[in-house]
């Protein structure tokens, strides 16, 4: 009886980390939740005491209760630090803002879920929605490059769909066979062109 409450206790205590790890997985599983909002009402918490703050129930080390700030998409930020879920960004500067979808920027980057994007632009760098983002050369889904998206001709769709002048995207992944021209979202993961109908980026026979 007691070995299994103990295995009781360690699955339910496990459970925010793995649904934050798998977030991605989940937008898939859960097609009614593909907005940021899904996984940031199950992840831990920041918080904060008179005695200091902490996260998932541990001290972070050094935090100022009286200058923390709770941010959005897992950040926080005091007068010393920048945290994302609960540890400290060291190459994160105080200009630090949070843009969405688990994008952020400071005055010299641009982070994706507490990583920095190498050769992002920050001055010209814009999120979109469903986890895309871009700057005057480049597209990013999930805070990955997309190799050969235009970026002056992007447009996100929606449910994971997006386009450009040449070639249609779900997830950040090419849909091969998909006319750009005439390609349409339906409902659901659904969409179409002229000539196929996909679901979820997948070609239907």
């Amino acid at each position: 009886m007691k070995r299994y409450i103990i295995i009781t206790v360690l699955l339910f205590t496990a459970i925010p980390t793995i649904l934050c790890e798998r977030r991605i997985d989940d937008r898939d599983r859960y097609p009614g939740h593909r907005t940021e909002h899904y996984w940031h009402y199950h992840c831990p918490s920041y918080f904060v005491s008179r005695n200091g703050v902490f996260f998932d129930g541990k001290s972070i080390k050094g935090a100022d209760p009286k200058s923390f700030r709770i941010l959005d998409d897992g950040y926080a930020m005091d007068k010393w630090h920048i945290y994302y879920f609960g540890e400290i960004l060291s190459d994160a500067a105080q200009s630090f803002k949070v843009l969405g979808y688990g994008y952020a920027k400071d005055n010299w980057s641009i982070f994706y879920d507490g990583c920095r994007i190498e050769g992002a632009s920050v001055g010209n760098f814009s999120v979109l929605s469903d986890w895309y983002a871009k700057d005057n050369w480049n597209v990013y889904f999930d805070g990955k490059k997309i190799d050969e998206a235009s970026p002056g001709t992007f447009m996100v769709l929606r449910d994971g769909y997006a386009k450009d002048r040449w070639t249609v995207y779900y997830d950040g992944m090419k849909v091969e066979e998909a006319s750009a021209g005439s390609f349409n979202c339906l409902k659901d993961g659904y969409a179409e062109d002229n000539w196929n109908t996909f679901y979820k980026g997948r070609k239907l026979d």
